[in-house]
Formats: structure tokens, C-alpha cells, sequence
């Protein structure tokens, strides 16, 4: 199965290249993909096309194994392109005080959605 991701940085083709060689910004588990630059629309940057062939061991289990650990390379690659974009264009990759690692994969499936109070709850925040 083929994945696909991909981003518009704020940058000429050539530096976005340049940049994304570097070793500062080397993304080893991406070696295998196929990378692509290509001038955005209307002289606005660079767009990074990355085609990940996903080769998850153990067929589908494996596939949802990869999902529920955070480690499924196509939300991997989503994240690092996302946080290049950022370094590249401002200098930094911004950080809350209530998430200091950032917005992560592994973060989001480990979310629930809200649930009432049950009754003694209730009682003990004086509702």
C-alpha cells in the first residue's frame, strides 16, 4: 500500500533541498521513500511530496499494532514534514507549556473523548 504526505514550505526549490539534505534535518527512517520538490502554484515556496511505501510486518494486525503504538510511518512522516516546515521558516518548532514535546501521533491515540462525572463526583466539586 502506497502513503502519501505532503507540505508547502515557504522557500525556493533549491534551498528546501538543500535544507532538507542537511544533516540537521536528515530523517533516516524516510531513506526508502520517494522524495519530491516541486515549485508551488502562483511563486509561493516548495512543495514536499514524500511517497512512503509502507512495509508493516504481520499484514493488517501489524498494521493496527502501528497505529495503536503511534508508530505508523505515514503519521511519522506527517509530523517530522510539519515541524521541517516550521524550523524552515521560523527558526524554531513552537511549543505549548501544556504539550512541551508537541503535537505528536503517539499523543492523539491515546486520547478519550470527555465523560460525565458520575454522581459522588458531582457532589464532591458541589454540583
Amino acid at each position: 500500500m502506497s502513503s502519501k504526505a505532503a507540505i508547502t514550505v515557504q522557500r525556493p526549490r533549491e534551498e528546501a533541498q538543500r535544507l532538507w539534505r542537511s544533516a540537521e534535518h536528515r530523517l533516516d527512517y524516510l531513506a526508502d521513500a520517494e522524495i519530491s520538490f516541486v515549485d508551488a502554484p502562483g511563486d509561493r515556496g516548495t512543495e514536499i511530496h514524500v511517497d512512503l511505501e509502507q512495509k508493516t510486518g504481520g499484514g493488517l494486525l501489524g498494521e493496527v499494532i502501528h497505529k495503536l503504538t503511534g508508530s505508523e510511518p505515514l503519521a511519522k512522516a506527517k509530523d517530522d514534514l510539519r515541524r521541517f516546515k516550521q524550523k524552515v521558516e521560523t527558526g524554531e518548532v513552537p511549543r505549548s507549556d501544556a504539550v512541551p514535546e508537541g503535537e505528536l501521533a503517539e499523543r492523539k491515540i491515546k486520547q478519550r473523548p470527555a465523560q460525565p462525572l458520575a454522581d459522588s463526583e458531582l457532589q464532591k466539586v458541589g454540583v
